[in-house]
């Protein structure tokens, strides 16, 4: 017998024995699409995880008295197109955490997401989405982070602080850049009703592990959306450290709702995106069209498009895009929820 075949009743049980003690629930998420993309060619492929990161996961709480609850979260990425592991090959590379909480709030040791990335929640985070075409801090190289302490306050009227440590890399004190990927982070979010609004600031000690000293790096992300009751506006705008310069950038887009389908449109601006004092024009504008249908709650059929225009300077785009050059992609997915 092979040993997987060993591993899915295991996990069965240990689910089924762990419920009987408190509460364990077994989730994930699979998302596959064909997509065409353009940039220094043209490619058609097929790609994991375009609406929402394919995944499984394991996450528990366990009542402990007087108010108090203990959690955990152990989940792993997958490329649905492979069958391989995410996040570089991590068992649990998506998070993997445990905390105790209570009517203070609550604390979570481990790998976690950013509070940035819960502000770039708010305008969209998907691949195709502006700040996943922009390579900004929140939802890129800082969207999850080792070894975090991140402390969660109970909401007030909605509103919600979340404060964030990570000791990054753990170098010796001898090494040079001993603080690489030490970072702070925090947010206040704001969600409620049709109104969901949040600021989430970022500094990384040291951003240049291979260079002596410090090469600090500072982030700052707005972002807001209000539901009109089938019609959903959200802007956004992130400015932070990049290179001699400050990477801008902002964005607005639209969301319609009709039955089960979902429409939106959006528009954005990025500004500085080399970081390079001397680029003469390093801007891109880009542009987005997305359509989600449910067929039930839990499976979608969706379909993404981008399209990026490039500054003589500028490279953002898809499929290694060339200075100067349009990019874009079109795609076409399926999400099931489980």
């Amino acid at each position: 017998m092979k040993p997987i075949h060993l591993f899915i009743p295991a996990l069965a049980l240990l689910s089924v024995t762990a419920q009987a003690q408190s509460s364990v629930t077994l989730y994930g998420v699979a998302d596959a699409a064909v997509e065409r993309v353009k940039g220094a060619t043209t490619t058609t492929r097929m790609a994991s995880g375009q609406q929402q990161g394919s995944r499984w996961g394991l996450r528990g709480t366990e009542d402990l008295g007087g108010g108090l609850k203990a959690s955990f979260v152990m989940e792993a990425g997958l490329n649905l197109t492979t069958g391989a592991l995410g996040q570089g090959g991590r068992g649990f590379g998506r998070q993997s955490f445990v905390g105790l909480g209570g009517n203070w709030g609550a604390v979570r040791l481990g790998r976690q997401y950013s509070p940035m990335d819960d502000i770039a929640g708010i305008a969209g985070t998907k691949t195709y989405d502006v700040l996943s075409v922009v390579p900004v801090i929140g939802n890129g190289d800082y969207n999850r982070v080792d070894g975090a302490i991140t402390y969660l306050s109970p909401s007030l009227a909605g509103t919600q602080i979340q404060l964030q440590y990570s000791q990054g890399e753990n170098r010796a004190k001898t090494d040079p850049s001993r603080d690489f990927s030490k970072q702070l982070s925090a947010h206040v979010m704001h969600a409620s009703g049709p109104l969901t609004a949040g600021l989430g600031l970022m500094r990384v000690l040291d951003a240049e592990g291979d260079v002596a000293g410090k090469q600090p790096r500072n982030a700052v992300l707005l972002a807001g959306a209000y539901d009109f009751g089938g019609f959903k506006l959200t802007a956004y705008l992130d400015q932070e450290d990049k290179g001699s310069e400050k990477l801008k950038v902002f964005g607005l887009s639209g969301a319609m709702k009709f039955g089960e389908t979902t429409v939106s449109l959006g528009a954005a601006q990025a500004r500085n995106v080399t970081g390079s004092a001397s680029a003469a024009d390093d801007d891109a504008t880009i542009l987005t069209v997305q359509a989600s249908h449910n067929l039930s709650r839990r499976t979608a059929l969706y379909s993404h498009l981008t399209a990026v225009s490039n500054g003589d300077d500028a490279a953002l785009g898809f499929n290694s895009p060339a200075k100067g050059k349009s990019s874009n992609g079109i795609q076409f997915g399926i999400r099931h929820r489980f």
